[in-house]
């Protein structure tokens, strides 16, 4: 693409005057609108909701393993006195058990703590897929999701963003025809969605709307790979790792 610009005639009369440029004004303040702020409230509440919900259940398991460690613990300091020495080593590898669930399932909090304040949330991938996908679907292309996996760390809307891109890259290189579908696994490394269309892929798709995914992918971390069919298909694989 060239640089060039091509050239602007100018009057012959000395007279010719620039326009006067705009008066500088103050900086701008873009205030969103009440339905955005209400959305914006309501979906921290919901975050808030999900996290409560995943702490507490990690804070109660905690106390549960606790109270088993504490009741263990007594039980030994009555045997110490009566049981021999065979059963009392059983009676510390039972406590040591114990301690054990206490050292994972602490493990755990500090994890998700961690991820929290770094700004990420549990989200529920298929319920953001089916969200994108029924602002994307049309008559002539529908979209049809499938599968479930497990929590994935991470920010929602990011994900949402990189689906919506995801869609819209696939009905261009299917050519605006046929079902897409969407299927989530989950694998070892993390969470699989897998986007496929049906159809001859078109030749050429427009570079900026490869741009917009590979952006939006990059910002969650994920990696996109082919499907079977390979490079020249029309489906892709989104890799969304474990967090962290």
């Amino acid at each position: 693409m060239s640089l060039n610009q091509p050239g602007v005639a100018v009057p012959e009369s000395s007279e010719y005057v620039l326009p006067v440029p705009p008066p500088k004004v103050g900086e701008v303040v873009v205030v969103a609108s009440q339905r955005d702020v209400g959305s914006n409230l309501r979906r921290g509440s919901d975050v808030a909701r999900v996290l409560g919900d995943r702490f507490l259940a990690l804070a109660e398991s905690q106390q549960m393993f606790a109270e088993e460690l504490r009741q263990r613990l007594h039980k030994l300091d009555q045997a110490i006195a009566e049981d021999s020495r065979a059963q009392l080593k059983g009676s510390v590898r039972e406590v040591l058990a114990v301690l054990d669930w206490c050292d994972t399932v602490q493990q755990d909090a500090v994890r998700e703590g961690r991820l929290a304040a770094s700004g990420a949330e549990p989200v529920d991938v298929a319920d953001v897929v089916t969200m994108v996908a029924r602002q994307r679907q049309t008559q002539e292309q529908p979209v049809f999701v499938q599968g479930s996996a497990p929590a994935w760390w991470g920010s929602a809307p990011n994900l949402a963003e990189a689906i919506r891109h995801g869609l819209d890259l696939l009905a261009e290189r299917a050519q605006g025809i046929g079902a897409r579908h969407v299927e989530i696994a989950a694998t070892e490394g993390g969470v699989q969605i897998w986007l496929r269309g049906v159809g001859e892929p078109a030749d050429q798709v427009d570079g900026q709307s490869i741009e917009r995914f590979r952006r939006a992918v990059q910002e969650i971390g994920a990696i996109v790979r082919p499907d079977a069919m390979g490079p020249g298909g029309l489906g892709m694989v989104i890799l969304l790792p474990t967090a962290s």
